[in-house]
């Protein structure tokens, strides 16, 4: 679908197409169409009401709209938004989720003396009575009769009947009848009010803050600004309501999956000691709403919820990314410097035996070097790698300036 038209039958106008639509020639005779020549007859499947096509026409409530865009992600619906003379049309992709909860629907296409379509420039119709017909420019036929298998179409000159497995044209406009009232204001539609409720979040410098300052009180102060600001338009307060809560859960999902909660990130691995036992978990959930915001997978399989006191008491603590300060050298540290590991690499196994005492003496006391075959088990960029078990080193300060100068030796050659 190409346009939208909003035909006012009440004003003249010139327009070719309105000229189409108030035309009764019941004399015109109905011609046959038996066989289309060059067009493509293999064309996309007519829309079918049940499902999203490219280029249906939408609608929700007296908003009206095209489908312009679809794909496989999670927001697989694009809507072009019909706009008014002194805006742009508004584009939004959907989930279908979304679409059945603001109750976007599809306007019936192909709906008799309601849909227009277009013949393409330079094709040739041959008629029952072996006549031919071509079309040296792109023509409009208004949508006259439907059945299970045919249509009537007709121009101001010609009528023609046709399977519709023939049809080689497309769908270009239809009549969308919109009802106007003057006398009461309508009250702002589902997607004007989530419009609303976007930009009054997103303008909200809070929410653009740590995930931390979006408490309980910040969103009921957050939610009586917008009322404020919505003061004076019409709109049902249960419907705000609704679309305040998806849109603020939507915003909070966002935001988790950017920002960290008290250090605390999505996704990332979690650490804890348990009577001398390293346990080893990963943030899975993140809903600052909640009492325990923070959601645990743990390697065992149980999954859990935590508040801030809780972690701090039970000792669980996020652990930071791997670092690597050279090729050979790389470490890993908790949040709270109670997990510290750190690996060597090198390139051949006689490297590792013959810098293997030598680095002992430095940082303390080294694992037998492991081949790694495997990316995943890898630390460094090295095939050999020896962990350090124990460090002679107390503080975590000192720690990280010896396995500095070590990354500063070239361990890629023999020890001399």
């Amino acid at each position: 679908m190409s346009q939208l038209f909003h035909l006012d039958t009440s004003i003249g106008n010139p327009n070719q197409l309105l000229k189409l639509l108030e035309s009764e020639n019941s004399a015109l005779e109905v011609r046959e169409v038996i066989a289309v020549f060059g067009a493509s007859i293999s064309q996309p499947k007519l829309p079918k009401l049940h499902q999203f096509q490219l280029g249906d026409i939408v609608t929700q409530g007296q908003c009206y709209g095209v489908v312009t865009a679809l794909n496989e992600t999670d927001r697989p619906i694009t809507i072009t938004w019909d706009g008014n003379n002194n805006s742009e049309p508004d584009v939004f992709a959907y989930t279908l989720d979304e679409i059945r909860f603001l109750g976007i629907s599809i306007i019936p296409q192909l709906v008799p003396l309601k849909t227009i379509v277009e013949l393409p420039a330079n094709i040739t119709i041959q008629l029952a009575n072996t006549k031919f017909v071509k079309f040296h420019q792109a023509n409009t036929f208004l949508v006259e009769e439907v059945s299970e298998h045919h249509l009537v179409i007709r121009s101001l000159e010609e009528r023609y009947r046709l399977t519709k497995e023939l049809f080689p044209g497309k769908l270009f406009a239809c009549i969308v009848d919109i009802a106007i009232s003057v006398q009461v204001p309508s009250n702002l539609s589902l997607i004007a009010l989530k419009n609303q409720v976007k930009l009054h979040l997103g303008m909200a410098k809070a929410v653009n803050d740590n995930l931390s300052c979006l408490t309980a009180m910040k969103k009921q102060q957050l939610f009586q600004n917008l009322v404020l600001k919505l003061a004076g338009q019409n709109y049902d307060t249960e419907e705000l309501n609704e679309v305040w809560s998806a849109v603020w859960a939507e915003q909070i999902a966002s935001l988790a999956k950017e920002q960290d909660l008290y250090k605390f990130k999505l996704s990332e691995r979690v650490f804890r000691q348990r009577e001398g036992l390293e346990i080893w978990g990963t943030i899975v959930g993140l809903n600052v709403e909640l009492t325990r915001p923070f959601q645990i997978k743990w390697e065992q399989g149980e999954v859990q919820n935590y508040s801030l006191i809780e972690l701090k008491c039970l000792g669980i603590t996020p652990l930071k990314p791997i670092i690597k300060l050279s090729p050979n050298v790389a470490y890993q540290i908790s949040e709270d410097g109670r997990y510290f590991k750190a690996w060597i690499g090198f390139r051949t196994k006689g490297l590792a035996k013959a810098w293997w005492r030598i680095i002992k003496k430095q940082v303390g006391y080294l694992s037998h070097w492991q081949e790694c075959f495997s990316v995943e088990f890898k630390h460094t960029d090295k095939r050999y790698e020896c962990v350090v078990e124990k460090f002679r080193q107390k503080t975590v300060a000192k720690r990280l300036l010896t396995l500095q100068r070590l990354a500063e030796i070239n361990l890629e050659e023999m020890p001399r």
